[in-house]
């Protein structure tokens, strides 16, 4: 019995032969003439077009009994992965939450060493007294980016939530141009548009007798 890999070795060598004089003859057709041979480019297109579709075809055959099997083998793991990357969120989140409140309280705390320094410098600059105070001595720390956990080690990145509340404040250079809306215009009619080269082209569309 054939393996799958040889049956599709198979079908694409049979396939190849099968268009390999189609293939000559439109990679020698780079400049059209006459009339002639315009319409026997538009022949090689057409034929090119459905051969495409055929070999497409093919290929999904051929692989229908494989994304059987990957869908069913999918179905079995994804139940456990579900579960897994559900449990992995909410920890995350608690993770997240609980390193924010550390950094919140960290900086709370600096703020009023800070503050209770400036105090004593501002006391004892008003009485002559003098006061030894060290920059770094009694000022929380912020808690560590990493923290080491027994099974090794986790880093919590500073990111951020963006949200955009008013498009119309947004600057103009932080504006990405919509090609699909530049397009509907053109479609519209309007071939000029500040900022946009407008080129003609012709798109074609072949279709069988079939």
């Amino acid at each position: 019995m054939q393996t799958i890999e040889t049956r599709v070795e198979t079908e694409v060598t049979t396939l190849q032969q099968n268009q390999s004089k189609l293939l000559e003859w439109m990679g020698a057709t780079e400049i059209i003439k006459s009339d002639e041979e315009q319409r026997n480019a538009e022949d090689m297109l057409i034929h090119a077009r459905q051969s495409l579709r055929d070999i497409e075809t093919k290929r999904k055959e051929l692989l229908e009994p494989v994304n059987e099997t990957r869908d069913r083998i999918n179905a079995l793991f994804k139940p456990l992965s579900d579960k897994l990357n559900m449990g992995i969120f909410v920890v995350n989140k608690a993770l997240q939450d609980y390193h924010t409140q550390q950094t919140k309280e960290a900086e709370e705390l600096r703020m009023i060493a800070l503050a209770e320094q400036a105090a004593k410098i501002v006391e004892a600059e008003k009485t002559g007294e003098v006061v030894e105070i060290c920059p770094t001595a009694d000022i929380p720390e912020a808690p560590s980016k990493t923290s080491h956990a027994h099974l090794g080690a986790v880093t919590y990145r500073e990111d951020f939530d963006i949200s955009i509340v008013n498009p119309s404040l947004v600057p103009r250079e932080l504006c990405e141009p919509n090609l699909s809306r530049i397009r509907a215009r053109v479609k519209s009619g309007v071939m000029e548009i500040p900022g946009v080269l407008i080129t003609k082209k012709y798109v074609t569309v072949a279709r069988g007798s079939k």
